[in-house]
């Protein structure tokens, strides 16, 4: 009786079908008969059984050939950075952003997909390969193309660099309605060099085909038999947020699967501090139907003092399909900040000043941030040491503003005398709070300035001679200092008077706080008219240029003596004879004295080497 149960036992144990699921397998775990391996010549299913693509071995299928949408069976790993969706922004062919739960177009037999890339690529080119599975509603060909990083303009008017993934799709007709994946597949070469791969998959809604056989179950069944699970919206509300301010986010998710999806874990990520998620950061859902929707919300609040720009946040769903295998999906979509916003939208004044002059800088101040503030300052933040604030205090006390409110601030600034000439820069930095929440911030303004130096000399006094007799000649010195702070150049002295001859003393360039000199000689000769002799009355011109090529002059009145020669007497001219004729007697009288001394120097030399020499012989 035993061995009749024991054999009964092992009958039953053999005819129980035991799913084996293989590592990385997604198969239905109902037992399948293949007609492709049973021999069966018909190919007719047996009932409750069904071929599966998977077991096929269908070169079409997407499981085998790698499932875009699947990270556990991506063909090649992304190396480096890898690119991204700009779910935030709208482009042209799009209804609305993919967080708003993007779909193509259909429209006169063609469905137009738009898909806008994120990141970096070496050459900014990157490859686009449709994966496209037969039994859809496409029209199958070779739809790979290249796409070049360009910049577009969003709807919000934005400009952005993305890789603009435009595909014009042709379908079959007639068609049926349901919903199609189609799987990009993009190759790059990644920033370090490496080559790179990613697949996205966007899904294709058929609405004006004809409704599907009850065979199909009203939608296009697509090979990867799984639960996908998908962020088809993500809204924010307010949607316009500042820093301490708390908002809902609301995530609209639907399964697109064949499969329910078990065990959701669905959780945030805000990509910075700017942002945190409340204490309930992450929810749970048992059961998510194929073809179903729902909804998860969560509380997000802002940092106070957050700047105003798009901050990002990650959602991710973790699920399980009914066999306990585990799937994750990422989206990412946009939180808009603002800020209590105080800007300097007018600043009037003269742009070109001089050195040591003042200037009147006149400030508009307006609150365009849509939110009360209090505490607005504004202060003078030289930009160099060009300018300085007249006043004690470089600060104003504004106080508070409402919402557009507008007001009126003016400074009064000073060039240096010492300013260097050129461009120059100043500014006005801004701060104030936030009136509801306490957020402090700042902001800062500069503005171009350009310093004028004027071209300054200074010189010695010049003084002639009083008095000269025509035929002689006399130096003159001159000496110019530049007392300005810009260069001065091509400096000429020139002396005009009647009477005098000398040609001009050319300077050339002299720095500032420098001098330079140099030294004229002047020949007299006669006044020009019928008087040789007597006063003469002239100039005395220093001529130079500024950098701008601009003529300055400088006069000085000078006046002198010429004197006439005096002519000498027949006596006069006797006793010069006389005294020319003493002096050469003199002077050869001291010749012949010198020659003497010489000669009896050198007797006495030859008497002495002499006796020197009778002395050396006598020894």
């Amino acid at each position: 009786m035993k061995r009749i149960v024991l054999w009964m036992l092992m009958v039953l144990l053999a005819l129980t079908p035991v799913p084996a699921i293989a590592e990385g397998e997604t198969d239905d775990p109902i037992e399948r008969t293949d007609p492709a391996t049973t021999g069966d010549p018909t190919g007719s299913e047996t009932p409750g059984e069904s071929t599966d693509p998977i077991t096929t071995g269908d070169p079409t299928d997407p499981v085998t050939t790698g499932d875009p949408t699947d990270p556990e069976t991506t063909d090649a790993p992304v190396i480096g950075e890898s690119l991204s969706i700009d779910t935030v922004h709208i482009y042209e062919g799009m209804a609305k952003s993919y967080a708003q739960g993007y779909l193509p177009t259909v429209e006169n037999n063609t469905a137009t997909v738009v898909l806008p890339l994120i990141g970096n690529a070496l050459g900014n080119r990157i490859r686009v390969t449709p994966e496209l599975s037969s039994g859809g509603p496409y029209v199958l060909g070779n739809y790979q193309f290249d796409v070049v990083k360009t910049r577009e303009t969003a709807t919000d008017l934005s400009v952005n660099d993305v890789f603009l993934v435009r595909l014009m799709l042709p379908l079959t007709s007639p068609r049926t309605n349901g919903t199609y994946p189609i799987p990009l597949t993009v190759e790059y070469v990644a920033a370090d060099g490496t080559q790179a791969q990613q697949s996205f998959t966007v899904q294709l809604s058929i609405t004006d085909g004809k409704n599907a056989s009850s065979d199909s179950g009203g939608y296009y069944q697509p090979s990867v038999n799984k639960p996908i699970v998908l962020v088809d919206a993500a809204a924010v509300e307010p949607a316009l947020l500042c820093g301490g301010d708390t908002a809902t986010a609301t995530l609209t998710l639907s399964n697109v699967g064949t499969y329910d999806a078990k065990n959701l874990r669905i959780s945030l990520m805000p990509e910075t501090d700017a942002l945190t998620v409340g204490e309930l950061n992450a929810q749970f859902l048992s059961l998510l139907p194929v073809k179903k929707t729902t909804e998860a919300s969560f509380d997000l609040t802002v940092t106070r003092g957050a700047p105003g720009k798009s901050e990002f946040v990650t959602a991710r769903i973790e699920y399980e399909d009914r066999l306990g295998n585990s799937y994750s999906e990422e989206s990412r979509f946009a939180v808009v900040l603002t800020q209590p916003r105080v800007e300097i939208v007018s600043c009037e004044y003269s742009e070109t000043v001089g050195g040591g002059d003042d200037v009147t800088v006149t400030l508009t101040l307006q609150n365009t941030g849509g939110r009360k503030v209090d505490g607005v300052t504004v202060a003078y933040a030289d930009g160099d040491d060009a300018l300085r604030r007249k006043g004690v205090s470089d600060a104003v006390d504004v106080g508070a503003m409402q919402p557009d409110e507008s007001k009126e601030v003016v400074f009064e600034l000073r060039a240096l005398p010492s300013a260097s000439e050129g461009k120059h820069t100043f500014g006005f930095a801004l701060s104030y709070r936030d009136a509801a929440s306490g957020g402090a911030y700042a902001d800062r303004a500069e503005y171009p300035l350009t310093v004028v130096q004027k071209a300054q000399l200074g010189y010695d006094e010049v003084r002639l001679p009083e008095s000269i007799v025509s035929g002689e000649s006399f130096s003159q010195p001159i000496c110019v200092y530049n007392t300005g702070f810009t260069p001065i150049y091509n400096v000429r002295c020139t002396l005009d008077c009647d009477g005098l001859i000398c040609s001009s003393a050319f300077l050339g360039t002299v720095e500032p706080q420098q001098s330079a000199d140099k030294t004229m000689t002047v020949f007299v000769t006669t006044l020009s008219g019928g008087q040789k002799y007597g006063t003469t009355y002239g100039s005395f011109q220093i001529t130079y240029e500024d950098a701008d090529g601009q003529r300055y002059s400088e006069y000085l009145t000078v006046q002198m003596n010429i004197a006439e020669p005096q002519q000498q007497t027949d006596e006069e001219k006797e006793r010069e004879r006389q005294k020319v004729e003493e002096q050469q007697l003199l002077t050869q009288w001291w010749v012949s004295v010198l020659i003497g001394v010489a000669i009896i120097c050198i007797l006495i030399s030859v008497l002495v080497i002499s006796k020197f020499m009778r002395m050396l012989k006598m020894k």
